[in-house]
């Protein structure tokens, strides 16, 4: 399994997945999803919003209800008491980058990123050191 950003799985709903990504499962986490919807819903005009321009119906579809066997949102419940370790061992970061992290580090210790904005200070140091393998990829 691949936990991907957000970035990434906009593109594989809409049919264009990167040529440098592994073709494996992709895992989405929750917070990453709840960030699409709330793009999807309420857009302001940002980089997420901008990635919905001329989407399909069936793309929409796809975003708000994944099809498990293209991209599975996480259930976050595992992850909550990990996510809260590293949020706790890195200055109180929120829950987006720490079930990021906790994430990869319960499944393949890989992060997968579409945009460089994504990683961040924070959560490339602490990927760094949680011997977790961060990728951005075109």
């Amino acid at each position: 399994m691949i936990v991907v950003d957000e970035y990434i799985a906009v593109r594989v709903l809409r049919a264009r997945w990167p040529a440098n990504l592994p073709d494996d499962e992709l895992v989405l986490p929750t917070s990453r999803h709840w960030r699409l919807l709330q793009s999807l819903h309420g857009g302001r005009g940002g980089q997420l919003s901008q990635l919905f321009e001329g989407a399909s119906p069936a793309v929409v579809t796809a975003v708000r209800f994944p099809h498990p066997e293209v991209l599975q949102v996480l259930d976050p419940r595992p992850l909550l008491d990990k996510a809260a370790q590293v949020a706790a061992s890195y200055g109180g970061t929120g829950w987006l980058v720490a079930e990021s992290l906790a994430a990869g580090l319960a499944y393949g210790r890989e992060l997968y990123f579409g945009t460089e904005h994504n990683v961040g200070h924070l959560l490339a140091r602490a990927a760094g050191e949680l011997g977790i393998a961060v990728h951005v990829v075109a």
